[in-house]
């Protein structure tokens, strides 16, 4: 696995967390606070570098389980990067 792959899917383990942690051991409003942090940040990155992480959220997200495999895939565009 790439170094870019694998903070990919770094990225999308903290998405995963960020959204499917219970509300009583996150607050819901850090968790969006930080996803948007995230978003911010991931659209700063040249086109060509939010398309191959794009391309690169699709391709992990088969790595995941039915519900955490189509939040990854929608990752890109919950991300802003498509």
């Amino acid at each position: 696995m790439s170094s870019t792959t694998k903070l990919v899917k770094i990225i999308a383990d903290i998405a995963i967390f960020l959204e499917f942690t219970d509300e009583e051991q996150l607050d819901p409003d850090l968790a969006i606070e930080m996803m948007e942090q995230m978003a911010a940040e991931l659209q700063l990155l040249s086109d060509d570098d939010r398309k191959n992480i794009s391309q690169l959220f699709q391709s992990i997200s088969s790595e995941y389980s039915e519900e955490k495999c189509n939040f990854v895939k929608e990752l890109p565009e919950s991300l802003g990067l498509i």
